[in-house]
């Protein structure tokens, strides 16, 4: 519902609460994003009633049904304008009183939005309509007052929009006053469908075009200069138009180096949001079996991927745009068929020869990467080390690995320098010989003209550079390449896919389900690695709402790995698991995760580096709402944290971690059953959570966790 006063194309335009499913889907096919077929859901009324606090999660919930991701942004009064600009597309909340409605915003350019309505068309609306729109609800307390202070200040009409936006930008500034839902493909979609949804064919075929003009041009404008001295006759015209033609490639260099510059970091993100994506979703025992060494490895040549293949690698694409070029001028100048074969000849001998390089390359990097892996893990067991090996065992092998990286270092090195001094002037070389029976045995009136032998001339040098480009490029690609045997598992692990749940399920009453246990394990078998005896056998257990269960048994039991089935963390070789009736596949794996909640033991959890805030609430809202910092302070001090919350100066704020405030054991141990507890699931699996504590700590935790878990497994031993 559009405030009124406002343009009819943004009535028209205007989305319902009910109609929020209808308007993604439409926003996400106008945007070219590849959607799963799904039927659209009916709105719960659960999201009717409860707007304020239902309506995030049924986008999201949406947005995963179509396959689709969703980041919610909101915005301050001050940076209205950006969320405008950057917002698209996405769907705008617009409220007025306790009704909302959505705009669909497709698209902003030049200082316009451009809204898809529910009749599917795109209007153009200006952007300080749509910002009137969102500020509206904010503004209308305080207009009266600031018209009746202008008129008591006679300012004239002229003037008093600037002043009028000044006064509220300065009263409203830190208000809120517009929200929305930015939609995306998911880091795990198809990464080809990522590139162009990104626009980013677009880009390349930009840059090629740019680059193909520019080096036209560039010949172009010698070829003009070196007839004209042929000719006898450099005159002002000439140069001036030289010059023209010059000149004239100034601006395609620098689409060029922008194209290059914005397809490179475009891609780049991509990239690294699908590396990170697939590094969360690597399994446990994967992530155990990498080690430190290996995983930081895996980083380092990712880096390497985008470098490479991104910046560099980029040259030698544009150099088959060269060398095409090339092709070309060598077919107008003397001698053209045996220089057009001597350089298709000397491009394969290049290909060979970066070939072999790239081999000495590879065994140089797993030379590299093992190495790395051996400084890593021995850095991290350096105390251990100390005190347990023998002082002359410390450093044994390292001698023979540094030795071993030195040896194909210089190999590869000498590759390198094969390449880049060998390839360019040896064609050089060939071509000249290619040309020497001509020169020798041409006659006048044939091929050996003046202007046919410049032409050739011209075109040996412009490939000698071309080759130098595309050796340069296929390096950088090869060694993408190389890399990219590291990098490969993260990338693939990032397109695995877990059941989602239709998003009205994400609103039925989890507690409340009648005849149904909150949690029902029956016959549930696990093995790791598909080999080996069963850690689990016929495992059965039912949790109710209100539970409270101590699961205990000696070490190596297979009682950690049983509450991990149960959070959703692994999943069963056989049997069934169900929540509130409904099994995984039916609720979708993050609506499970969501409603059970691990705490999984000390080695097992982290604390990262950054706010105490952040730990705590990391599960459940970021950024977080006071509200959510109030309870954090409040669920602190019942785990007995208050007096480190009051020691710290920066209270829930304090930066903690590896390079903050450091954590003793037991209080890291309560900050993680604060951070289960914080997720208000309705079941939390706490394994060993209480074996640091003292009698006197543990007694006030258990009371904390049995006043606000609605039920909760805890393992331990006997």
């Amino acid at each position: 519902m559009i405030p009124q006063g406002h343009s009819s194309d943004l009535e028209r335009s205007t989305w319902s609460l009910e109609q929020a499913g209808e308007a993604m889907l439409a926003l996400a096919k106008r945007a070219g994003f590849a959607t799963r077929a799904a039927a659209i859901p009916p709105l719960p009324e659960a999201v009717r009633v409860e707007q304020e606090t239902r309506i995030g999660l049924w986008i999201e919930s949406l947005a995963n049904w179509f396959g689709l991701e969703s980041e919610w942004i909101d915005s301050g009064y001050a940076s209205v304008d950006d969320l405008i600009r950057g917002l698209a597309p996405a769907l705008v909340r617009i409220t007025q009183g306790e009704r909302t409605s959505f705009l669909a915003l497709a698209a902003y350019r030049s200082g316009r939005v451009f809204l898809l309505g529910p009749d599917l068309e795109v209007r153009a609306v200006p952007a300080r309509e749509l910002r009137a729109v969102l500020c509206a609800e904010r503004e209308a307390p305080h207009a009266a007052n600031i018209e009746a202070m202008l008129d008591l200040a006679g300012l004239p009409s002229r003037r008093r929009g600037r002043a009028r936006h000044a006064i509220f930008g300065r009263l409203l500034s830190r208000v809120k006053v517009g929200d929305g839902w930015l939609l995306r493909l998911p880091p795990g979609a198809p990464f080809l469908a990522q590139l162009r949804a990104a626009g980013l064919g677009r880009k390349a075929a930009t840059l090629a075009l740019a680059h193909t003009a520019q080096y036209v041009l560039n010949i172009a404008s010698w070829a003009m200069l070196g007839r004209g001295a042929l000719q006898g006759r450099i005159d002002a015209g000439l140069l001036i138009a030289w010059a023209l033609l010059f000149v004239t490639q100034i601006p395609f260099r620098i689409l060029e180096s922008r194209m290059q510059a914005l397809f490179a970091i475009d891609a780049g993100g991509l990239l690294k949001r699908r590396l990170l994506h697939g590094a969360l979703r690597l399994a446990p025992d994967e992530i155990r079996a990498e080690g430190a060494g290996g995983l930081l490895g895996r980083v380092i040549e990712s880096e390497a991927v985008e470098s490479l293949a991104l910046g560099t690698g980029i040259g030698g694409l544009v150099a088959i745009i060269e060398l095409a070029v090339c092709a070309f001028v060598l077919s107008k100048g003397a001698a053209a068929a045996t220089e057009l074969v001597l350089l298709a000849l000397w491009s394969i001998v290049s290909v060979f020869t970066v070939r072999t390089y790239l081999k000495r390359t590879d065994a140089w990097t797993v030379t590299r990467l093992a190495m790395t892996n051996d400084l890593v893990e021995r850095i991290v067991g350096h105390r251990t080390r100390l005190a347990q090996l023998a002082p002359e065992k410390w450093h044994q092998g390292e001698s023979e690995a540094v030795a071993e990286y030195i040896a194909r270092s210089e190999r590869m090195d000498a590759s390198a320098a094969r390449i880049a001094a060998l390839l360019p002037r040896g064609w050089l070389v060939v071509a000249m010989m290619g040309l020497l029976p001509t020169l020798l045995f041409g006659s006048a009136s044939s091929s050996l003209s003046a202007g046919s032998m410049a032409i050739t001339l011209g075109g040996i040098l412009l490939a000698s550079g071309a080759l130098g480009h595309l050796a340069g490029g296929l390096t950088s690609l090869g060694g993408a390449l190389l890399a990219w045997k590291q990098v490969k598992p993260l990338f693939h692990a990032a397109g695995r896919t877990e059941p989602s749940a239709p998003p009205d399920l994400a609103f039925f009453a989890s507690s409340e389900m009648p005849g149904s246990a909150l949690l029902e394990a029956r016959d549930v078998t696990f093995r790791y690695r598909d080999r080996g005896e069963p850690v689990l056998r016929g495992c059965t257990l039912r949790i109710d709402a209100r539970d409270r269960i101590l699961l205990e048994g000696g070490s190596g039991g297979g009682k950690s790995t049983f509450g991990a089935v149960l959070a959703g963390l692994r999943s069963p070789e056989t049997g069934l698991l169900l929540l509130n009736g409904l099994d995984r596949s039916t609720l979708g794996a993050e609506a499970w995760r969501k409603r059970v909640v691990a705490a999984p033991q000390f080695h097992e959890n982290h604390v990262l580096s950054g706010m105490l805030a952040f730990n705590l609430l990391m599960g459940r809202a970021w950024p977080p709402s006071q509200a959510d910092l109030d309870e954090a302070e409040a669920v602190c001090r019942e785990l007995d944290l208050g007096g480190l919350l009051d020691r710290m100066p920066g209270g829930l704020m304090q930066m903690v971690g590896e390079t903050g405030w450091q954590l003793s054991h037991g209080e890291k141990s309560r900050v993680y059953i604060a951070r289960a507890l914080l997720q208000n699931a309705d079941l939390i699996v706490l394994d060993e959570s209480f074996g640091a504590l003292d009698p006197e700590t543990m007694r006030k935790a258990m009371q904390c966790v049995d006043r606000r878990a609605r039920a909760f497994l805890v393992i331990a031993h006997p």
